[in-house]
């Protein structure tokens, strides 16, 4: 994170942390905690057949385990996280997708920079770059 891209002036963590790129995110600061017991508890179950949610046996039994007493919102709440992030894991998985705080103008940069490259790679193919992939 302490890495600078190509032609940035900032590292990518300074980056992620100004104001810029702050306020595309939603103010989740009131409900933190959730996000600390979701960690503890584990995002997410995983076995043979994928990744899900955390269900409500897995919940309940943290919260006898740790003596953690959680409203009926809460509980649900940190549930529904569960679920949305297995989903989220199955749905990207393998799949290459633009980070949610890039603006419109660094996503146009970055598929200029992309197609700027295939080009050069399918120009000295054309050209005999010797690199053959038979």
């Amino acid at each position: 994170m302490n890495t600078r891209a190509k032609d940035q002036k900032q590292s990518r963590q300074t980056h992620l942390q100004s104001e810029e790129i702050a306020e595309r995110f939603p103010d989740v600061e009131p409900f933190g905690y959730l996000i600390s017991l979701l960690s503890r508890i584990g995002v997410a179950m995983s076995s043979g057949s994928g990744v899900y949610g955390i269900t409500w046996q897995e919940l309940n039994s943290f919260m006898i385990s740790t003596k953690t007493e959680l409203t009926s919102w809460e509980a649900e709440t940190i549930k529904r996280l569960s679920a949305v992030y297995a989903n989220g894991v199955v749905k990207y998985d393998n799949v290459d997708c633009a980070a949610p705080y890039r603006s419109e103008k660094e996503k146009e940069r970055i598929s200029q920079d992309i197609k700027s490259a295939l080009r050069s790679i399918v120009i000295k193919d054309r050209h005999g770059s010797g690199n053959h992939t038979n």
